[in-house]
């Protein structure tokens, strides 16, 4: 468990911010490099992710102070300490959603082969997003004695990795994703692959 990764007087490097930040920019890299693959100004497409991303962690952000609304009703400036943690991912495919879908319609850009294009980024910077849950923490499974259980500083007992879990889950669904995507199928199907996969991986994790 390392939540710090660096630190200098006042100022802190957060293990969970640093991966989720780099799994927002390979998100990115990813959709800029393949935004002609249907059809899509590659900078537009940036445009597009950079609104995405704002929107997805402002819903994943509101779900999870909702979720601990007593608390931050005592901090109420905790509410901006996105980099220590503290989002609901439910929350930001929802806000994500909502934003790609409004910038889309603006744009009057083909929603479909557009978000065929988005979900294999998506499950790219969610995997870079385990990866910082685990130095941070947080979102561990259930008690385990098997060779791979870890244990964490303030835990009495050793736990299943689940952050492990789901980002490998989530770094091999990209890559299927992505391939599906190189074979240009017709429009949704990629989309549709997402939708399904991931959410039975997750309950299974």
């Amino acid at each position: 468990m390392h939540p710090v990764i660096f630190s200098y007087g006042p100022l802190h490097l957060y293990s969970y911010g640093l991966f989720v930040a780099a799994g927002v920019l390979c998100a990115i890299f990813l959709v800029r490099h393949n935004a002609k693959l249907v059809g899509l100004n590659p900078d537009t497409s940036v445009d597009l992710a950079i609104a995405t991303v704002i929107s997805g962690f402002t819903g994943a952000r509101i779900f999870y102070v909702i979720q601990f609304l007593d608390f931050f009703k005592n901090a109420p400036l905790d509410v901006f300490k996105i980099w220590q943690g503290g989002i609901v991912l439910y929350g930001g495919l929802i806000g994500g959603l909502l934003g790609f879908a409004f910038f889309v319609k603006m744009s009057r850009l083909s929603f479909l082969p557009t978000l065929d294009l988005f979900v294999p980024a998506m499950a790219l910077a969610q995997g870079f997003g385990r990866l910082g849950c685990f130095l941070n923490g947080c979102c561990f499974g259930a008690e385990c004695d098997l060779p791979l259980a870890v244990k964490f500083s303030f835990l009495g007992e050793k736990v299943h990795p689940t952050q492990l879990y789901e980002a490998v889950f989530c770094f091999l669904l990209f890559v299927f994703l992505y391939r599906l995507l190189k074979k240009k199928l017709s429009a949704g199907k990629v989309a549709l692959a997402y939708f399904i996969i991931y959410p039975i991986g997750r309950f299974l994790i």
